[in-house]
């Protein structure tokens, strides 16, 4: 039997702490894997790039702190001006359904604001890095490489370009979700859907576990399925067969261990730094 509820808000202190922790391990699993890699090609080179490794940490670290409460506080503010995402679930556990659209709209939104904040902090901070590159550059006797990057920059804080940038943000990432949103629906119908254990907590919905295995799966379909309609595009545009069948293969695969790795951090963090709880009205 099908229920469904609408996702009025989101606790932005578990939803920080949880996405936080999440990105912090997939950085050091990121950072492993760049060490090995690097170790094997240029043994030499190892003991510089260790010290790299507490940068793309503690990078991921203060990024994420402001991207998840970013997005959970915009999710929140802009729920009470526009229409909420509708979930349908099965047996209180199976997630059946997204609603396509508003899914689309409310995701959008909130990637364009977060486009447009940076710009605004770039408006100061643009002037003092373009004119440090520069300097640099110059003083390097890199003056061909000084001007083309000063006119490449120059180009690009452009109204015009940075309103297609805003604009184009908004539109690419409306159609990506609906796609997104199609095919997990589809999927879903197949009896093959995301589970998720949930409880009350708190006059809130929290949830406890994520099914591993589910998971990977809507990861693996939705972005294989996504990165084989770029790689139609590509090959109408004249690009490679085997780049593109390559960036397919590669799409699914990648994002089968995504959604593994995702779940199974949840799973182990949840109970340690706190559940993420959300605010689930029945429709």
């Amino acid at each position: 039997m099908s229920s469904f509820k609408e996702l009025k808000s989101i606790d932005l202190a578990s939803y920080t702490i949880i996405s936080t922790a999440i990105a912090v391990l997939f950085s050091i699993i990121s950072s492993i894997v760049l060490v090995v890699g690097i170790g094997i090609a240029s043994p030499q080179a190892i003991a510089g790039v260790i010290y790299i490794i507490s940068t793309i940490i503690i990078g991921t670290l203060m990024y994420t702190v402001y991207n998840a409460f970013c997005q959970g506080f915009l999710y929140n503010f802009l729920t009470k001006k526009i229409n909420t995402i509708k979930i349908a679930f099965k047996d209180d556990k199976e997630i059946v359904k997204v609603s396509p659209t508003e899914t689309s709209i409310i995701v959008s939104m909130i990637i364009t604001i977060q486009v447009i904040l940076l710009y605004l902090v770039s408006v100061f901070l643009f002037p003092l890095l373009l004119n440090s590159i520069i300097q640099t550059l110059m003083y390097s006797s890199q003056q061909l490489l000084a001007y083309s990057l000063y006119q490449f920059l120059m180009l690009l804080s452009q109204p015009t370009i940075i309103a297609m940038i805003i604009f184009g943000t908004f539109i690419i990432t409306f159609v990506f979700v609906l796609l997104g949103c199609y095919i997990y629906n589809i999927l879903a119908n197949t009896g093959r859907g995301a589970v998720v254990t949930l409880s009350n907590q708190d006059n809130m919905t929290a949830i406890d576990s994520v099914d591993v295995l589910k998971l990977a799966i809507v990861f693996a379909v939705v972005g294989g399925v996504l990165n084989l309609i770029l790689a139609l595009i590509t090959l109408i545009s004249g690009g490679d067969i085997l780049t593109s069948l390559g960036n397919i293969i590669g799409g699914f695969v990648g994002a089968f261990i995504n959604g593994a790795l995702i779940a199974i951090f949840y799973n182990f963090l949840a109970p340690k730094l706190g559940k993420l709880k959300l605010e689930l009205i029945d429709q």
